[in-house]
């Protein structure tokens, strides 16, 4: 297994590219945003499935978290999250429409 600070060093290019990619998807033609995911998809694939399945870990356990939180949380949570995504495009109804977040 790689040492710590280098897998720590991809995390965080990994987390950079895919906050970027989000942010910027949302302002790209539809043709741009297909080639995107699948770059995503294939960058996703070339990973060692030791990677893949630390990160599904990870992911995991941060939806059993979210899951246990107290109700009243999870939707003030909810909430702030969506008035960020809105006031990232544009207002509720803005350009950006579903997905998750």
């Amino acid at each position: 297994m790689a040492n710590w600070p280098t897998l720590l060093r991809l995390l965080l290019v990994l987390a950079t590219f895919f906050s970027f990619a989000g942010q910027a998807q949302a302002q790209l033609p539809p043709d741009e945003r297909r080639q995107l995911r699948q770059e995503m998809r294939d960058h996703w694939q070339q990973l060692p499935p030791d990677e893949k399945q630390r990160l599904r870990q990870e992911r995991h356990e941060r939806r059993e978290s979210f899951q246990q939180m107290p109700t009243e949380d999870r939707n003030r949570l909810r909430d702030e999250l969506r008035g960020q995504r809105d006031s990232r495009s544009g207002g509720p109804g803005g350009e950006h429409r579903g997905g998750r977040y």
